[in-house]
């Protein structure tokens, strides 16, 4: 790492949050490791405010903004939530996440020897054209001519939530959203 860290127990919280945010973006085709970094990130959250307010308590001016913004939060369902799901995450389980994929296809077009194209002139004149196709590999031949599902993992959505939250977030989404309140 080429960075040194900071001595601030807060700003090594605060970066490593947003460190757990990144891997998780990275790591998004990966469920398990996904969901290993989501948990890190929640842990890593929430702890920012708990080691903002232990390490700047005697700093007046800092106090009296943190806790103006806290009141903000208390309205603020996405931080209520946080706390709750970091609750969840170390005191229970891993949150519950629901996974939503797509499954495209690859299909292997096969090599044959001639095609016949119709070709039209401006004054509609129709001819038949035959064009050859070069000789097909070898490989080219032997490859399977069967779609080939690739499943890709569009979103998850948290599949536990509290009573009090009515709706079923993006996880990415919400997290982002806690992301930058802390760094607001």
């Amino acid at each position: 790492m080429s960075e040194t860290i900071s001595s601030s127990q807060f700003r090594f919280r605060f970066e490593e949050a947003k460190f757990f945010y990144e891997q998780m973006k990275q790591n998004f085709q990966d469920r398990a490791k996904f969901l290993y970094f989501l948990d890190a990130f929640l842990a890593s959250a929430r702890s920012v405010t708990q080691v903002f307010e232990k390490e700047f308590h005697d700093n007046q001016h800092l106090m009296n903004l943190y806790n103006n913004k806290c009141k903000e939060w208390e309205n603020n369902k996405i931080m209520k939530f946080v706390r709750e799901m970091r609750n969840i995450s170390l005191k229970e389980h891993t949150p519950k996440t629901q996974v939503t994929a797509a499954v495209g296809f690859h299909i292997s077009v096969t090599i044959v020897d001639k095609v016949s194209i119709k070709k039209i002139s401006p004054s509609e004149k129709i001819e038949n054209v035959e064009v050859s196709s070069p000789e097909p590999s070898k490989q080219a031949k032997e490859e399977e001519q069967t779609p080939q599902p690739t499943p890709r993992i569009v979103s998850y959505s948290f599949s536990e939530l509290p009573e009090w939250f009515d709706e079923n977030p993006d996880v990415m989404n919400v997290c982002k959203s806690i992301w930058m309140n802390l760094k607001n």
